[in-house]
């Protein structure tokens, strides 16, 4: 869900790119020698120096390969419509897409296997499961490559904290202990705490906080062998949970303000200038804190997903790299090429992590970030080394968010719909928020109802 409108080809301090299908993949080329490929994740004509870097990027590639072409495009991924591009032929040869589509497109037979192509990568046998996991098949097939992985956190104001007497450098760990700090935050006059619920970014965070009470949103049917189906777990108890913690904070305590019909820009805009104390979002969002919005560094601070009774989880949300399956052989192993000189060498060699962290220092872009590593601790250290060199965050604030989130289970978003579901959980949350009387489990079980269609045309 966390998906920017512009991309800075980096590591350490990945911007997320413009997720995209749309445009047609045209002809390969391969009569005349050269195999062309059409490519997702051209940063906007708004972008100028990031869509620089990207056609400065696509011009040294062809160089290093002059019998691909890379034709990119500009179009970003869009739930609406991306369904319907890929299946009348008009999509990239490169899809870049958020994890909740990877299961989907398997299943379809709309992406094609890599696990051949990615053999030959280099450190392709260092690959942190992790990484992988979201775009493996139940075949055990690989389908994508990582573009960006996060975890999501608790995003605080380490000066609204402070003024409400809490310790910034102890920010809470359980959600009873978020609704405790947001009734002081509260105190002084601001929100203390602010959910998103519009554009399906309610059904997005309500879904990390179902994991982090030990449920989930959807399980399989029978005893779990290929071709079981996915059934919706709203009803099971955590989700319901997470949203009467939610209707207590809004109308017991009165700390989470007068606006609850918040998106993800909005909400971040808001914290940015110092109008929220706390909301769960990313790493990666310090970048729009900073850049977008002119929120002061020191003030930003993260910490692990909060956790309550049997939770030990957090959401793993980001972007994958997959090729279409309407791909040849030479566009699937060029496509392949493109993905590791784009999105993974970063991530493996210290000398590029390090040219590009300079890079970025330089556009004055965030360097040094906490990221989910791609590979083991003997390929990312040394990068990690190379990227710390020129660091340009407080990075003590982010200090427990490292320390905490690797202790928990990563859990990839819903693995069927997901965004219908994201969508019909935004009904709910607004509900729960907006109208006193609303009671969470009829909320759900609403939810549940328009859900369950959608799961089976789905599968």
């Amino acid at each position: 869900m966390d998906v920017s409108a512009s991309r800075k080809w980096m590591a350490g301090a990945l911007v997320l790119a413009a997720a995209t299908a749309g445009c047609a993949s045209g002809s390969s080329g391969e009569d005349s020698g050269t195999t062309t490929i059409t490519v997702a994740g051209m940063p906007p004509t708004t972008a100028a120096k990031t869509r620089k870097q990207f056609l400065d990027a696509v011009a040294a590639f062809e160089k290093a390969n002059p019998t691909i072409k890379i034709k990119p495009t500009d179009t970003q991924w869009d739930a609406r419509t991306f369904a319907t591009r890929l299946a009348g032929g008009n999509a990239e040869t490169v899809l870049t897409v958020p994890l909740t589509e990877p299961p989907g497109l398997i299943a379809r037979r709309q992406v094609a296997d890599l696990s051949a192509e990615i053999k030959s990568l280099p450190h392709a046998g260092d690959f942190d499961p992790r990484a992988l996991a979201p775009a493996t098949g139940a075949d055990g097939k690989v389908y994508g490559l990582p573009v960006t992985e996060y975890a999501l956190g608790l995003v605080y104001n380490r000066a609204l904290f402070t003024k409400a007497g809490l310790d910034p450098d102890q920010p809470p760990a359980t959600w009873d202990e978020v609704r405790a700090a947001a009734k002081k935050i509260a105190g002084t006059g601001v929100a203390g705490y602010t959910q998103m619920t519009v554009k399906n970014t309610g059904g997005w965070i309500l879904t990390a906080m179902t994991y982090s009470f030990g449920g989930r949103m959807e399980k399989q049917e029978g005893v779990k062998q290929e071709g079981d189906k996915y059934v919706s777990s709203l009803m099971d108890g955590p989700a319901e949970q997470a949203l009467r913690h939610l209707s207590a904070m809004r109308w017991q305590d009165d700390s989470m303000g007068a606006n609850q019909l918040r998106t993800q820009q909005d909400a971040e805009r808001d914290f940015a200038a110092g109008k929220i104390g706390m909301l769960i979002g990313t790493v990666n969002s310090y970048n729009r804190y900073t850049t977008l919005y002119s929120g002061k560094p020191d003030d930003f601070g993260i910490a692990a997903l909060p956790q309550q009774g049997a939770g030990k989880a957090t959401l793993l949300g980001g972007l994958v790299a997959a090729v279409n399956a309407k791909a040849t052989a030479a566009q699937r192993a060029a496509a392949v090429k493109w993905i590791d000189f784009y999105y993974l060498k970063p991530n493996y060699d210290p000398a590029a992590a390090e040219q590009l962290a300079v890079a970025n220092a330089a556009d004055k872009l965030a360097v040094g970030l906490p990221t989910l590593p791609f590979y083991g601790t003997s390929v990312a250290g040394p990068v990690n080394t190379a990227i710390a060199k020129h660091a340009n965050i407080p990075v003590a604030n982010f200090a427990p968010y490292v320390r905490d989130t690797d202790k928990l289970e990563y859990v990839v978003e819903p693995p069927v719909a997901a965004q219908d579901l994201y969508g019909a959980l935004d009904t709910a949350v607004q509900a729960v928020l907006t109208r006193k009387d609303a009671d969470p489990r009829d909320e759900l079980t609403k939810a549940a109802a328009r859900v369950a269609p959608l799961l089976e045309k789905a599968q």
